[in-house]
Order: structure tokens, then C-alpha cells, then sequence
């Protein structure tokens, strides 16, 4: 056998990727916000990716300190940096997803219409890697799903967006689905609970409460063990915000379905509690006291 063949050319260059994963506290404001802001599509662009985790830095530092100047550009940036949150090499997702972090902080509510455009689009992609990636990004993405939690309307994410991916085929994703559902009714529950003048009303728990519950009853029947819990503690903030708004509204009792005939029927309703009676009448009654022994 002849002498293995070795690659020629230059050898690559040994990079730190540590110094773009600067904490978000430590980030400087720009001297030319206006200046940077113009280079940063081509650095996002740029086929080097030390590049483009330089071009993020900068988005970081744009969104964090100069947010009015980005903002406009945000229809051209947000593409780039959804592709970099799916890119292969670890450190530059990991930037990306530092990157998406600050701007779910510096813009809240404004991305919403950003979040399912593209394919795979913004929350497929945090979704699928705090589920599928690597733990070195796993961790990364869960903490950015929180941060996204924590600064968007969690009613419009839980209706519009989150309760949209309860049947994902992956159940792995599921499982991340059902840990988000969770974290998000309860920082409702919680809210509303701290602030007197929210009308618990309008609040997901309520206005999506049918879809929440058939969301947990899909989850708790899951072969992910984390899917399972989620759902269990899904169930009990369910069953808490709906008994303490019923004793907010004594008088207006639910309707149980119409007109009973069946005296024995109507008796055995009557005797149950309003949960029992309203996560059958959801369910259905099997299903529903299947979940009512969890709960």
C-alpha cells in the first residue's frame, strides 16, 4: 500500500468561538449604529461563518442598545438569521440563537409576524433544536423558547402559535411543545393572579381552555416521559384557573349540554363537580374521567 494522501492547502484557521457568545448584559452600544447597521446584510451573507457570527454580534448590539435603527431592517435580517439558527456548525447556531434572544427582548410583540414565516421558520427551528439538536444547543434553545415565553403575548402565542404544534409527528417535539403550553399558562396563571385589573376573562386559560385540555389529554397519553408531566401540570393549572373562576362568577353556572331527559343521568351530573362536568363535556365522558383521575 502506497503512502496515504494528505490534504494540501492552507491549514484552517483554529477559531475561538467562545468570544461571540457574549452575555447579553455585556454587550457595548456602537459608536455608528447607522454605519454598522448598513454592513450587516453582507456580513450575514458572507460564506465565512466567523463572519457571520460577527454580523450577529453587531445585530445584538443594534438590538439591545440601537433597536429604532434596526427595526426597519428587521424584514431582511430576521431571514438571515433564521438560516443561521439552522446552520450545521454549532457555534454559529449558538450565536444565532444569543441573537434571536435579544431580539424576542428588544422587539416583544413585533415578531409575531415573523415567527412562522420561512421554511423551517423561526419557531420550527427553536422547537426542533431544544428537541433534536445537540445538548450544547439543546440548552441554548430551551433558554431562548423561555425568553420568547417571557417577552411575547402569551395569549396570542398560546392560541395562534404553540397549540398549532400539539401534533407534531416528532414526539420529541411534542414533548418540547408540552413543556412550552405549560410554562405559558402558568406565567398566565400567574399574572393574572398579580395583577388585580387582568380580566382572567380573556386570558388563553379561559378563551382556549377546550383546545388546552385536549392538548393535555393528547400529551399525557405520549411515550415521552417529559411530554406526560408537562401535561400533568398543564391539567392542574387548567383545573385551578377554571375552580377559581367559577368561585369569581357564582350564579353563572355552565351550560351542561341541554335538555336531560334521563332523570338518573341528570341526577349523576348534578352530582359532580363543574371540572368533572366540563372536562367530560369536552372530552367526552370516557376520555374526560380518564383525565379527572390525573387531576
Amino acid at each position: 500500500m502506497g503512502a496515504p494522501i494528505l490534504p494540501t492547502g492552507i491549514e484552517p484557521e483554529d477559531v475561538d468561538a467562545s468570544q461571540f457568545y457574549v452575555e447579553a448584559n455585556s454587550l457595548r452600544a456602537l459608536d455608528d449604529p447607522v454605519v454598522e447597521q448598513a454592513a450587516l446584510l453582507a456580513q450575514l451573507a458572507s460564506e465565512v461563518w466567523t463572519v457571520n457570527c460577527g454580523g450577529l454580534l453587531v445585530a445584538r448590539q443594534l438590538a439591545t442598545h440601537h433597536p429604532e435603527v434596526l427595526r426597519p431592517h428587521l424584514p431582511s435580517v430576521i431571514p438571515a438569521l433564521r438560516k443561521h439558527m439552522d446552520a450545521l456548525r454549532s457555534s454559529l447556531c449558538k450565536t444565532a440563537l444569543l441573537c434571536a434572544s435579544d431580539f424576542f427582548v428588544a422587539f416583544g410583540d413585533e415578531l409575531f409576524k415573523h415567527l412562522e414565516d420561512g421554511t423551517p421558520s423561526v419557531l420550527h427551528v427553536l422547537l426542533h433544536k431544544a428537541a433534536l439538536a445537540k445538548p450544547f444547543l439543546m440548552d441554548e434553545a430551551s433558554r431562548t423558547l423561555g425568553v420568547m415565553i417571557a417577552k411575547l403575548d402569551v395569549d396570542t402565542l398560546v392560541e395562534h402559535f404553540l397549540l398549532k404544534r400539539v401534533g407534531s409527528k416528532n414526539d420529541k417535539v411534542r414533548a418540547t411543545v408540552a413543556e412550552c403550553l405549560r410554562v405559558a399558562t402558568d406565567r398566565r396563571a400567574i399574572r393574572t393572579v398579580m395583577d388585580e385589573n387582568d380580566d382572567s376573562s380573556l386570558s388563553c386559560i379561559h378563551t382556549c381552555r377546550a383546545e388546552l385540555l385536549k392538548a393535555a389529554a393528547v400529551f399525557v397519553n405520549d411515550r415521552q416521559p417529559g411530554a406526560r408531566e408537562n401535561a400533568r401540570v398543564l391539567l392542574q393549572t387548567l383545573k385551578r384557573s377554571f375552580r377559581e373562576f367559577e368561585n369569581d362568577h357564582d350564579g353563572d353556572d355552565e351550560n351542561t349540554g341541554g335538555n336531560l331527559n334521563d332523570t338518573a343521568t341528570a341526577t349523576t351530573l348534578a352530582e359532580k363537580d363543574p371540572w368533572t362536568k366540563h372536562v367530560e363535556k369536552t372530552l367526552g365522558k370516557s376520555d374526560g374521567g380518564k383525565i379527572c383521575k390525573l387531576c
